[in-house]
């Protein structure tokens, strides 16, 4: 009888497991915020890196095999992940084969939402600029085209603009006459795509010479 009263003496209380759950929900309150900031910038942080490594390799494939590597972006919509507007959500590398034809030499590249290209913070995107005078001298990158991904559960022809590595590292980007630098940026959520100040950002920066990348975070 002792032993029964000692254990029943021993266990919470419902209002005591009440007490504790509500302080615990105090506190996450609290902390939510900050993790929420955590998180996305870490999936920013991932998909920039990775980039910036997929942009990296381009260039040693090019060096590698003495060939143009060619590295597009992909305009498109994202269904799976209830982002019907378009965006730059992909990428994918592109080389010669000794036919002459253009051929993947990567696997198709999908930006995990919410992080996605920012068309008006990256130049890199835009095929605006060019003029007589760089395509003569064979700079015609960025350039527009189609080509056949995957989306959904198929294929389908979508737009996509795209840059060149040379043989020798360099690229056939232009020297930009007003100053301005190439360059992609990653931002996080539909509704940064459309700010030009976002808080938070992952910037690339090509140099169009030496193909020498760097990093830009606020």
């Amino acid at each position: 009888m002792n032993i029964v009263k000692r254990k029943i003496a021993a266990a919470f209380s419902l209002i005591e497991m009440m007490i504790v759950l509500t302080v615990v929900g105090i506190l996450l309150a609290f902390a939510a915020p900050d993790l929420f900031s955590l998180m996305q910038s870490s999936s920013l942080t991932s998909e920039g890196s990775h980039l910036r490594n997929q942009i990296s390799q381009a260039q040693q494939l090019a060096l590698a095999k003495n060939a143009d590597v060619e590295l597009r972006f992909f305009k498109l919509a994202d269904t799976a992940a209830a982002e019907t507007e378009e965006g730059f959500r992909a990428y994918q590398m592109f080389q010669f084969d000794k036919t002459g034809a253009m051929i993947e030499v990567s696997r198709f590249y999908r930006i995990n939402a919410p992080v996605i290209l920012s068309e008006a913070l990256s130049t890199l995107l835009t095929t605006a600029g060019k003029d007589s005078a760089d395509k003569k001298f064979g700079f015609v990158s960025p350039q527009e085209g189609k080509y056949e991904v995957p989306v959904g559960l198929g294929m389908e022809e979508t737009d996509y603009v795209a840059f060149r590595f040379r043989p020798d590292g360099s690229t056939d980007l232009p020297n930009r006459s007003n100053g301005d630098t190439w360059y992609l940026t990653l931002v996080q959520g539909e509704g940064a795509v459309r700010d030009t100040d976002p808080a938070n950002y992952y910037c690339l920066q090509v140099n169009p010479y030496n193909g020498q990348i760097t990093e830009f975070r606020p």
